[in-house]
């Protein structure tokens, strides 16, 4: 109801369980009723929305046998808020929840006698749709290109979408892609991703699967293109194009009442002149002790946990994304596109590389009111890393260099090494719609050494680079405005003068924001053309202040630098149905 105590119609109430993974959705009738029926005594979170109001969040709702929950939700345009009564039930039913029950789509049959010439076939069922929760995205965007260097296949002029249906009302598959358009010869950059999951009874009995394939033109090696003298799939240009294919499988269980698993595999083929294949291991655990906090520990072997990164995403998201979540596609489009992303790949003494991590992480995460606490402390066994070139290396013949030649960005094999760090931060609710957060930590790095000097260092994997251990710090912050519903994500991150530091991602916690000013901004554009559905502007611009660029001597007497990350600057259209 809204502040007044009118009933509300059409308001979205998502239910979350206690990893804040949405696991059922209703949505309130006429008199603004609703229900979840037959869930297990636990402890959930639950988020209301309707537009035009405040979403109304509440965390640690216990469902306790042989008890009746009732929840009251006041949906307001400055305060909204969610109050909770237990009752045990009687043989005399109060109204409110007689409305209840009849409202619920799970509780709606009423079982009844009829005439045996008017009881149905017993060989008739129920028709269950097809399709259904159905949600799809369709985006246009342009601006810098997505280099090699960034993992990301996009562009200068691209296209995505995203779609997400039920088969069935137990089967979900969901799917995404994106087609990006260069101005030079050469089949466009492509990516496909889809992913089936059961949604029914028992969902982590049966794995969650996951299909990517990729293609990108104008990646080029100045060794390989020699050595190989031209070799099929070159273009005009010079370069060769890269396709990318992967397989991957998620299962989770919860063998104790406070122990869930996350446990997978990533098969990787890479073709890019010769061939590659990776398997890719991880795990993670996370142990809820209540009010001591939550434990996590992950275990990687291979590529990116890309598959926990996706989860991660909801289940250690703030409450501003839970409430955005809610069927929102564009946000089910971000996680979609984790899986989308080039395999990091370089060159080692002229041959096609993959880089292999193996990564053990421990996090403690505890919330204390409207404040959340994080600290997490890794070690890591690198295999072909990599850092960033930018600048012209045409005319350098380097085994261990692999070019991007539409943004004029590479990739350098560095070898193999070793570091440990640790990353501590504290996120605030300041508001309903604003959130502020904080974070430092240190972990091994690189700087790079003058033309003159060879390093000696034999924990360096580079005779052009020292190593050492290196600060860093990030702040940002999350806000929705309204009632425009503008949001804005803005980051700033530090590290310490003249280190390059090679990018950990962080399973435990969010991860800290990449070098320099971020800014991620979403204005919704109300009803344009008539058109259906909802439509938004967005901007996506990372190291605006080009921060974290270092002077790096190629073997030629070249100048290059090497980027912490690339500067670009994005704009797109979504349309929502």
């Amino acid at each position: 109801m809204d502040a007044s105590g009118t009933p509300q119609m059409g308001a979205t109430v998502l239910l979350l369980n206690k990893y804040h993974q949405a696991i059922s959705k209703a949505t309130s009738d006429t008199n603004g009723r609703f229900a979840f029926a037959l869930l297990p005594p636990d402890t959930y979170s639950l988020s209301a929305s309707l537009s035009s109001f405040l979403p109304a969040f509440r965390e640690q709702l216990s469902v306790k046998p042989g008890t009746d929950s009732v929840l009251q939700i006041h949906l307001a345009t400055l305060f909204s808020s969610v109050e909770v009564t237990y009752h045990l039930p009687s043989a005399i039913m109060s109204d409110d929840w007689k409305w209840v029950l009849r409202s619920a789509s799970a509780t709606r049959p009423v079982n009844r006698f009829l005439p045996s010439d008017l009881a149905p076939d017993s060989t008739t069922g129920p028709t269950i749709p097809a399709f259904s929760e159905t949600h799809a995205l369709f985006s246009l965007s342009g601006g810098d290109s997505g280099p090699l260097v960034s993992d990301n296949s996009l562009g200068q002029i691209g296209t995505g979408f995203a779609l997400s249906t039920k088969l069935y009302e137990k089967n979900l598959l969901q799917v995404s892609g994106s087609l990006g358009e260069e101005n030079s010869p050469g089949p466009p950059a492509i990516a496909v991703t889809a992913i089936y999951s059961y949604s029914g009874d028992s969902p982590g009995r049966t794995p969650e699967v996951t299909f990517s394939a990729t293609q990108v033109a104008g990646i080029g090696s100045p060794l390989l293109q020699a050595s190989q003298g031209g070799a099929v799939g070159t273009n005009s240009t010079g370069a060769v194009t890269l396709r990318t294919m992967s397989f991957g499988l998620y299962q989770t269980m919860d063998p104790l009442e406070r122990l869930h698993l996350e446990y997978g595999v990533t098969g990787e083929s890479v073709d890019y002149v010769q061939h590659s294949n990776r398997l890719s291991r991880f795990a993670r655990a996370t142990v809820d002790t209540g009010d001591a906090g939550v434990w996590i520990g992950s275990y990687v072997d291979g590529g990116r946990p890309d598959q926990l990164l996706r989860h991660r995403t909801l289940a250690q998201a703030s409450d501003l994304e839970t409430a955005a979540f809610d069927g929102d596609p564009d946000d089910f489009a971000h996680s979609m596109g984790l899986l989308q992303r080039l395999p990091q790949i370089s060159n080692r003494n002229g041959r096609l590389a993959q880089q292999r991590t193996q990564t053990v992480e421990l996090g403690y995460n505890k919330a204390i009111g409207s404040q959340v606490l994080a600290f997490s402390a890794f070690g890591e066994k690198v295999s072909d890393g990599r850092v960033n070139l930018a600048g012209d290396v045409s005319s350098t013949i380097a085994s261990d260099v692999l070019s991007d030649t539409f943004s004029r960005s590479s990739a350098l094999n560095i070898g193999n090494y070793r570091r440990v760090g640790f990353l501590s931060s504290i996120n605030q609710r300041v508001t309903e719609n604003v959130e502020f957060g904080l974070a430092y930590g240190r972990m091994g790095a690189f700087s790079a050494l003058p033309s003159s000097l060879v390093s000696l260092d034999p924990s360096s994997p580079h005779p052009a680079l020292s190593s050492r251990e290196a600060n860093f710090a990030a702040v940002n912050i999350k806000a929705v405005l309204r009632p425009t519903g503008t949001r804005i994500a803005a980051d700033y991150g530090w590290v310490d003068t003249g280190a390059v530091m090679p990018r950990h991602v962080f399973t435990t916690q969010q991860e800290y924001a990449a070098p320099g000013l971020n800014i991620y901004f979403r204005q919704p554009v109300p009803g344009i053309f008539g058109m259906p559905g909802r439509v938004e502007l967005t901007a996506d611009m990372r190291n605006l202040l080009a921060q974290g660029y270092l002077p790096f001597s190629a073997a030629d007497g070249r100048q290059l630098l090497i980027i912490q990350a690339s500067r670009s600057v994005r704009g797109g259209l979504n349309f929502t149905f």
